[in-house]
C-alpha cells in the first residue's frame, strides 16, 4: 500500500505520489489488458479455426487460456483497487471469494502447464499409438483434474484454515500448515514434475536426433544402381546404399531402418531428377543386383508409407518446435512464480520480505498469465497462422465502421 506525501487525515484512503501512482497504475492496467485480450485471442482463434480445434491437445491450451484470462478479468482488478486504496473495504465475504478465486485460477494455470507437458511427453514416447488414444475423454480428464485439484487447494481457508485477520486486511492465509499445503500443491510439486518430464522429453529428442545423424553418416558399400530413362533415352543413374554391419544380429535388427534409408534416398533423388526430365513420356526402370519390384510398385509403396524426406523433415521440425515451445513455457513459468513462492514460504516462518518486494514478485507471477499467449503466437506457426486469419477477419469487419465514422 502506498503512503507517500500523506497529510494527516481521518480517511483510510492511501495518499499517493502522483507520478509513482500514474506509472504503477498504468503498468498494472497494461498487464491486465494483455492478459485479458491475449488469452481471449487464443480462445477465439482455436474456436474459429477448424484445424486448431480438431487438434485435441489444443483443448488444454484453451482451458489454460481461460484460467489466465479469468486472472486478469476477476482477480487483478480487485488486487489493483486494494493496492490503490490501501485497505480492504468490500467486506469479509467478498474478501474470501476474491482470495479463493486468486488461488483457484493461478493454480489451475500452473496445473494446465503440467498437463500440457505430460501430453507432450506421451506423444514423444509413444508417437505411433498415443495420437489414437488422445481421445476427448482423456483431454477432459486432464482438464477436470487440473480444476478439481485447484479447488481442493483454494477452498480450505474459506472453511477456517487461516488465522484471524485484522479489520481492513485481506491477504492469503499465513497459517504454516496451509502455506506448505498450498505452495506444494500449487507450485513445488508441479514444477518438479515439469522439470522431470521436460528433461525426459529433451533427452528423447536429442537421442533421436543423434540416431538419425549416425544413420546418415554410415557408408559401407554400394549394392544397387537405379536407372531412370526419359523418352529421349537419356540415362540417369543413382547409387543408393544399404548398411552392412559386422554383427549379423545387429544387421538383422537394423534391416527395417536400413531399407527405410534406401527408400528415403531414392525418393529424394527421384524428386530431384523428375524436375530435370521432360514432363511427358518419362519411363522409369530399375536395375539392381537383386530381385527388385517394378519401379512403379516401389514408387507406390514409397507414397503409401510416407517415407519421403520432405515429410520426415516436416515431422522432425514439428517435434523440435513443440519441444522448444514447452521449454519456453516452462522457463517463463519458473522465472515468474519461483520468487513469489520462495518468499511466501519463508514469510510463514517469520522472515517476511519487505512489502514492496512481496508486491513486485506477486505481480511478476501474474505476468505469467500474459506471457503464455504471447509464447503460443510467436513460437507456434499454426497458432500464428490462425491468429493472423482472425485478425484479418476483424480488420475487414472494422474497416467499414471506420469509414462510416469518418
Amino acid at each position: 500500500m502506498w503512503n507517500l506525501n500523506c497529510s494527516e487525515s481521518d480517511t483510510k484512503v492511501a495518499c499517493l505520489n502522483l507520478g509513482e501512482a500514474v506509472l504503477t497504475i498504468s503498468s498494472m492496467l497494461t498487464v491486465m489488458l494483455i492478459i485479458i485480450f491475449g488469452n481471449l485471442l487464443v480462445v477465439v482463434t482455436v474456436y474459429r479455426d477448424r484445424k486448431l480445434r480438431m487438434q485435441r491437445q489444443n483443448w488444454l491450451i484453451v482451458s489454460l487460456a481461460v484460467a489466465d484470462m479469468l486472472v486478469g478479468l476477476l482477480v487483478m482488478p480487485l488486487t489493483l483497487a486494494y493496492e490503490i486504496v490501501g485497505e480492504w473495504t468490500l467486506g469479509t465475504v467478498l474478501c474470501e471469494i476474491w482470495l479463493a478465486l486468486d488461488v483457484l485460477f493461478v493454480t489451475a494455470s500452473i496445473l494446465h502447464i503440467c498437463a500440457i507437458s505430460l501430453d507432450r511427453y506421451f506423444s514423444v514416447t509413444h508417437p505411433l499409438t498415443y495420437p489414437a488414444t488422445r481421445t476427448p475423454l482423456r483431454m477432459f480428464i486432464y482438464i477436470g483434474v487440473s480444476w478439481i485439484v485447484s479447488l481442493l487447494i483454494c477452498l480450505p481457508p474459506i472453511f477456517g484454515w487461516r488465522p484471524e485477520r485484522a479489520e481492513g486486511e485481506c491477504s492469503v492465509s499465513t497459517d504454516i500448515g496451509y502455506v506448505l499445503y498450498s505452495s506444494l500443491g500449487s507450485f513445488y510439486i508441479p514444477v518438479v514434475i515439469l522439470i522431470i518430464v521436460y528433461a525426459k522429453i529433451y533427452s528423447i529428442t536429442i537421442r533421436h536426433s543423434r540416431q538419425r545423424l549416425k544413420e546418415t553418416e554410415r557408408r559401407d558399400h554400394t549394392l544397387n544402381m537405379l536407372t531412370i530413362r526419359s523418352s529421349t533415352n537419356e540415362r540417369y543413374n543413382m547409387e543408393y546404399e544399404l548398411e552392412e554391419n559386422s554383427d549379423p544380429a545387429e544387421d538383422e535388427k537394423d534391416k527395417p531402418t536400413s531399407n527405410r534409408d534406401v527408400i528415403n534416398k531414392v525418393c529424394w533423388q527421384l524428386r530431384k531428377i523428375s524436375e530435370e526430365l521432360p514432363r511427358q513420356g518419362v519411363k522409369i526402370s530399375l536395375d539392381t543386383n537383386h530381385n527388385s519390384p517394378p519401379a512403379s510398385d516401389l514408387a507406390r509403396k514409397m507414397e503409401e508409407k510416407g517415407f519421403c524426406e520432405k515429410r520426415k523433415r516436416k515431422l522432425k521440425a514439428k517435434e523440435r518446435q513443440a519441444t522448444l515451445l514447452l521449454g519456453i513455457i516452462l522457463s517463463a513459468f519458473i522465472l515468474s512464480w519461483l520468487p513469489f513462492f520462495l518468499i511466501y514460504v519463508i514469510g510463514a516462518f517469520g522472515h517476511e520480505a519487505p512489502p514492496l518486494v512481496f508486491k513486485f514478485f506477486f505481480w511478476l507471477g501474474y505476468c505469467n498469465s500474459g506471457i503464455n499467449p504471447v509464447i503460443y503466437t510467436v513460437f507456434n506457426r499454426e497458432f500464428k497462422r490462425g491468429l493472423c486469419k482472425q485478425l484479418h477477419k476483424f480488420e475487414r469487419f472494422i474497416h467499414p465502421l471506420m469509414e462510416l465514422y469518418k
